[in-house]
């Protein structure tokens, strides 16, 4: 049997964590000189409505060896001689936060690290895969995430192109102009884990409609959750899924660590196709 460590960036709150017997490492979040454990001593709510007064931009710390090494070490403790650990952190592309599980689980016999090449609820739905199969061996498992990444789809209009800009993930000219124009940018995640954007609107509503008309519906596999998301406030969230006229499992507010790129007002759609 498998046993599941991840990261906070999964969106998995440490309340599900211990309903799903999931181990979840908060990462930080740094607001001038205060630091928060994300979902620890800060709730979702609470990190959009501290972004919208502080004077201080936020900024996340990837996980430390440490950190890591001290949650494999409390995991082991509860592992029978069958079991073994599997470490699923955010896309190595986005954070060092990989390279830090793979030190230590290379420490390790039974303790093996997944590029999930994703974040956020991308992540969460692997995660929802591996426990489905949490019965067979790691290794087994990680084949069936490996089959399972191409499929997994996540299309998303940003309200604010400034978060971007202020966290060095757009050049802060084009985050400027993006604002002043109205731009509102649709994102995905590519195979490799990058966020890659795949168009630029003039306004949220018509980058609602945009995502309403490159989701496949008939593609959708509705025997895997379905996830609706939002940074913040649901309301684009709503406009968007009245648009898309499906069912969706769970609305999900977009974790802290990931919602100090995005901004808030963000909208999107998480699903696995068939």
């Amino acid at each position: 049997m498998i046993k599941i460590i991840t990261d906070s960036s999964s969106n998995i709150t440490q309340e599900e964590a211990k309903k799903l017997g999931v181990t979840v490492i908060p990462m930080n979040i740094i607001f001038g000189a205060e630091e928060y454990r994300d979902g620890v001593d800060i709730s979702f709510e609470e990190f959009y409505e501290k972004m919208a007064s502080s004077k201080e931009f936020p900024h996340t710390s990837q996980l430390t060896e440490a950190q890591v090494e001290e949650t494999v070490k409390e995991v082991l403790k509860t592992c029978g001689d069958d079991d073994e650990i599997l470490i699923m952190p955010l896309a190595a592309v986005l954070s060092g936060s990989y390279m830090q599980c793979k030190k230590v689980a290379d420490r390790y016999e039974k303790v093996y690290v997944y590029e999930t090449k994703c974040t956020t609820v991308m992540l969460k739905l692997m995660i929802w895969e591996a426990l489905q199969n949490q019965g067979k061996s790691a290794k087994e498992v990680m084949d069936i995430l490996e089959a399972l990444r191409p499929k997994l789809k996540l299309y998303a209009v940003l309200d604010t192109l400034e978060n971007l800009g202020k966290g060095g993930r757009l050049p802060k000219a084009v985050a400027l102009i993006g604002s002043v124009l109205k731009i509102k940018p649709v994102i995905t995640f590519g195979l490799d884990g990058k966020v890659e954007l795949v168009s630029k609107q003039f306004g949220i509503n018509k980058g609602i409609s945009y995502i309403n008309s490159v989701v496949d519906k008939n593609k959708i596999d509705f025997s895997k959750p379905v996830y609706l998301i939002y940074t913040g406030n649901d309301d684009n969230s709503e406009t968007l899924i009245k648009k898309l006229g499906v069912e969706y499992s769970e609305k999900s507010n977009i974790c802290p660590v990931i919602g100090v790129h995005i901004g808030a007002n963000a909208a999107g759609i998480v699903f696995a196709e068939k």
